[in-house]
């Protein structure tokens, strides 16, 4: 097992995108993390010899379970296997990273996390878009909003896309309760953003449905999930499959002014390009994809109409695993921990009711 001097070793369940595009790079790239071992049912493929020609393969999670050797497994399988393959992990004495959404049940969120509690290690959930460069400049507005933009009167965040065809994967098949669909693939992200910002809300209120109507994707891929909080603020959360012209993907009001951010994040992108955090351009957003502000502005008893550019804040998916890192070390006290992952479930658990029923849903369990 690592110590404080020694790398601290890394499992990984699953090579598919998520674990081939973030997880072994932004691994990879973290000094005092080891990529040490993948579990792929196929064994060592050439793709991962062409990449990772010293790391071991295994063909089943319990090979890695029993590796004296790894101290952190990183599960990036199907949502329906997270759960179990977390308690595994836990129950074996390894530290354990959940690829998002963490469980499909609030219930078995809270169940890992007192599990890690118990056997006192780190649990945490790949909420990335956390260190998003754009979001990172929205928490900059929002934490200095009486400076800015004025008090929050609403707060809009979208993923759209276009393909109005499927790709045949699991993430298209079954239903939400399953785990299945949009909105536990991208509102999970959402809600956390929104969490992290503001708080837990007072009421949800949700749509949820299959727009395309494809037999082959049955799974929801359309969601609006409105937040309200006592201050009056609406966050709203959503996203479809058939924006062939895109909505802003942030866009906050206040009683001074506006913002409004077009385009995703430029990470992922970079990451599948092969750019890593090592890269100096790494996570640097183009002047022509910063935001725009237009608000009124008072210093000093002077008040100023400001319109223009908002400078992206670099983009940083690292920090995520550095401080992964430093909470096994006891350097720093965990970012993403179980607890505020299982609440975003809670969030994504209310969604699907509302949207059944029709009703404006509290938030408190």
């Amino acid at each position: 097992m690592a110590t404080q001097s020694s790398p601290v070793n890394v499992g990984v369940i699953g090579f598919g995108m998520s674990a081939q595009v973030f997880h072994a790079p932004l691994i990879s790239a973290t000094k005092g993390l080891k990529l040490a071992a993948f579990v792929n049912r196929s064994g060592k493929t050439p793709a991962i010899s062409a990449k990772y020609a010293d790391v071991k393969v295994y063909e089943s999670h319990n090979q890695l379970f029993q590796d004296k050797g790894i101290d952190l497994v990183v599960i990036t399988t199907p949502n329906t296997l997270h759960y179990s393959l977390a308690k595994e992990a836990l129950e074996a004495g390894k530290h354990v990273v959940v690829e998002k959404p963490f469980t499909v049940t609030f219930e078995e969120g809270i169940e890992l996390a007192k599990l890690a509690r118990q056997h006192s290690l780190v649990l945490s959930v790949f909420h990335n878009r956390r260190w998003d460069g754009d979001f990172q400049t929205v928490q900059k507005l929002v934490r200095a909003q009486s400076s800015t933009l004025g008090r929050l009167v609403s707060f809009e965040s979208r993923f759209d896309r276009f393909r109005n065809f499927s790709k045949n994967g699991w993430r298209e098949l079954g239903t939400a309760e399953e785990g299945s669909g949009m909105l536990y693939d991208l509102c999970s992200h959402l809600l956390d953003q929104a969490l992290v910002l503001f708080g837990e809300p007072q009421y949800l209120t949700a749509h949820v449905s299959n727009q395309r109507q494809l037999a082959n994707a049955p799974a929801d891929d359309q969601f609006l999930v409105h937040l309200d909080y006592e201050s009056g603020l609406r966050c709203t959360l959503g996203a479809s499959m058939l924006a062939r012209i895109t909505a802003p993907r942030f866009r906050l009001m206040g009683m001074n002014g506006t913002f409004v951010k077009y385009g995703l994040d430029v990470q992922e992108d970079q990451l599948k390009s092969g750019l890593t955090p090592l890269d100096s351009v790494y996570g640097h957003e183009s002047e022509s994809s910063w935001g725009d502000i237009d608000t009124q502005m008072n210093v000093d008893s002077t008040t100023f109409h400001i319109k223009g550019k908002v400078d992206s804040e670099r983009g940083a998916y690292n920090k995520y695993y550095e401080n992964v890192l430093a909470a096994i070390r006891g350097d720093a006290p965990l970012e993403v921990t179980a607890d505020q992952a299982a609440w975003v479930i809670h969030g994504i658990q209310l969604a699907i009711q509302s949207s059944k029923t029709g009703q404006r849903l509290s938030w408190k369990k």
